[in-house]
């Protein structure tokens, strides 16, 4: 998960990306929007919210305190390390539609103890406490993937009966990567009918 994406463009000359199953997905085949989404290297909320016309919510699935068994070669956490593991939706207020899920592994010792007390809460998204706390931070996009509907085996993406494409992307605190996310969005919700 070492390739980097969108770092100075939000195009892609070779948009064929490789998939986790051996497969390839075309970017330019997404929804508009979508690929707005995947691009973007701040937080998705203030998007989703303007283009499904709700306020957003964290909606918490899981959260877990544990320490890391190996080394992660996408983040600086050697084995022995505290991280945060978490699962949440971001669900429209009104709806009560998810727009989009997420999974992130934290190392906790890498955040400011105040930013880190809020994580440990659950009820705000990441990107947002960041920018809540002034925390300044670097984002680069790791991954790009297309998952099919038959992804029943995962808890986390049974919450979608579509298509997913996710991206994957680490988030730099003072420099060393610190936080490690991935968010799923459902291809059919963004379709532009």
């Amino acid at each position: 998960m070492t390739e980097h994406f969108f770092r100075s463009s939000g195009y892609l000359q070779e948009d064929d990306i490789a998939c986790s199953d051996g497969s390839t997905f075309s970017v330019a085949a997404l929804p508009r929007f979508l690929r707005t989404l995947l691009v973007a290297d701040g937080t998705v909320t203030k998007s989703l919210e303007s283009w499904f016309w709700e306020p957003v919510k964290i909606t918490p699935r899981s959260q877990e305190q544990s320490l890391l068994t190996e080394s992660l070669a996408d983040i600086s956490a050697a084995p022995g390390a505290q991280v945060l593991r978490r699962e949440v939706c971001l669900t429209g207020k009104h709806s009560g539609q998810h727009f989009a899920c997420a999974r992130s592994l934290i190392v906790l010792d890498a955040l400011p103890a105040e930013t880190r007390a809020g994580l440990l809460e659950g009820r705000i998204g990441i990107g947002e406490l960041l920018r809540q706390k002034g925390v300044e931070t670097y984002r680069e996009i790791v991954a790009l993937d297309y998952i099919s509907k038959n992804h029943s085996k995962d808890d986390l993406l049974r919450e979608f009966d579509d298509d997913l494409v996710s991206r994957s992307y680490r988030i730099r605190v003072g420099g060393e990567p610190a936080i490690l996310v991935t968010e799923y969005f459902p291809i059919g919700l963004y379709s532009e009918h």
